[in-house]
């Protein structure tokens, strides 16, 4: 694994901290190294410049994943702030003036269905932010559940999802098959189609798929049981259901006080995420922008080893739970669902 994939999953997952373990200063972001200031300083540690190409070029990308975010969140909460002082106001009158309001709906929509374009495909459909600009969707399927799967008599599922590279995919359920191994098993025969397998927040069994693959996966994603969950024969196609979007502005309704009024309780909650949304981001940027100015003075090695030391340092002393409450806080609202899902991944 390399550092940048530990910031592939969720806005809460922090960059992993430079040596010096403190938050990244704003500024202008740069890979080029300090000028020396005196004749008379240590010499510069050896530099590696393809590891230093490499290493940097992935954080430029990153950067830039972030910027175009920042970008989108921006551009969308002013719609948002504009659209909710015009609900406000139509409130207050006796009609509603549901053309205009109309109107302001359908230029959110317009811009909230750009997202993946105007993004880089690092914020997905629930406004999680992704580094990598890989935003997936997610979904479910009905008789896919964690209970369903590892409970009762064995069966072998096989899985057909018609994607290019992949074939039929058996995998082995039914009782005494754990969570973990359900994960892993899953994971293993729906990689090459690039759907992961996932338990959420709750514990329910979820599916994810790059973004761009969703519409191909829906349509061909079919199953072939033994006839004891799933019918035997020829595979049934999956019915699936994706996770509800963040915005859904299609379902927003201005035709009298009634629907104006729901429709602007919709419009403050969709600001509030798109805060937190704002929030990840720069951080990540803030981040990024760090370890940009801390690789251009080291090499890879050197920053990998750097951090190793920095991070053992302040968990091998008698005061190592003063480091604790750093790392508490990213860890915060990590269930072991999530713990188990990641682990299971191929």
């Amino acid at each position: 694994m390399t550092r940048s994939s530990l910031h592939l999953d969720s806005p809460r997952q922090p960059l992993a901290r430079t040596a010096a373990g403190s938050p990244a200063p704003a500024g202008n972001v740069t890979t080029e190294p300090a000028a020396t200031t005196s004749s008379a300083a240590s010499p510069a540690p050896r530099r590696h410049g393809g590891d230093n190409w490499r290493y940097s070029s992935q954080l430029n990308q990153q950067l830039t994943a972030a910027q175009r975010a920042l970008g989108f969140v921006d551009g969308l909460a002013g719609q948002l702030e504009a659209l909710k002082g015009e609900l406000s106001g139509q409130l207050t009158q006796r009609r509603v003036d549901s053309a205009r309001l109309a109107r302001g709906i359908e230029q959110v929509a317009q811009q909230w269905s750009q997202r993946g374009v105007a993004s880089g495909g690092s914020l997905d459909s629930r406004l999680q932010f992704r580094l990598a600009a890989d935003a997936r969707q997610t979904f479910t399927v009905r008789g896919l559940e964690v209970a369903n799967l590892t409970q009762g008599a064995a069966e072998t599922l096989v899985f057909f999802t018609g994607e290019p590279g992949s074939g039929p995919a058996a995998v082995q359920v039914g009782e005494p098959l754990s969570e973990s191994a359900l994960l892993a098993a899953l994971g293993r025969a729906l990689a090459p189609s690039g759907i992961q397998p996932q338990l959420d927040e709750q514990g329910q069994l979820q599916f994810s798929v790059a973004e761009e693959a969703w519409q191909g996966v829906r349509e061909r994603f079919s199953l072939r049981g033994g006839g004891i969950r799933f019918p035997a024969g020829q595979p049934q196609h999956l019915k699936l259901q994706p996770t509800e979007q963040a915005l859904q502005p299609q379902q927003w309704q201005s035709a009298d006080h009634a629907g104006t009024r729901q429709t602007l309780q919709k419009v403050l909650r969709a600001l509030d995420q798109l805060q937190l949304s704002r929030a990840a981001i720069s951080r990540a940027m803030a981040e990024v922008r760090h370890a940009i100015a801390q690789l251009s003075q080291m090499s890879e090695q050197l920053w990998a080893d750097g951090f190793v030391n920095d991070f053992n340092a302040r968990f091998n002393t008698p005061d190592s739970e003063s480091g604790l409450y750093e790392v508490v806080p990213a860890l915060l609202g990590v269930s072991r669902y999530r713990v188990l899902s990641l682990l299971a991944l191929p």
